[in-house]
């Protein structure tokens, strides 16, 4: 494949499907406004969880937390995809 035909696949394939069709689930929030050390001290600053984003399978809609997560569950199909 050339580099525009296999644009759209993901290196690794989904363990549960097989499909090369694995995204991230969703990304860490970067706010724009810059440092605003006031209004998290007087708590009006947004809580969002400071955590990597997720993997999901956009074939068969299977998703896993993290990385290791996904790793595991690669491990675990003993790498029949």
């Amino acid at each position: 494949m050339t580099g525009a035909e296999d644009a759209g696949r993901s290196r690794d394939a989904c363990p549960v499907c097989g499909v090369h069709a694995l995204h991230l689930l969703y990304f860490p929030d970067v706010g724009i406004g810059g440092v605003r050390p006031m209004d998290e001290l007087v708590g009006m600053g947004d809580l969002k969880p400071d955590q990597p984003p997720g993997i999901g399978c956009t074939a068969c809609g299977s998703e896993w937390e993290s990385l290791e997560d996904f790793r595991a569950a690669q491990r675990a199909e003993g790498g029949k995809h």
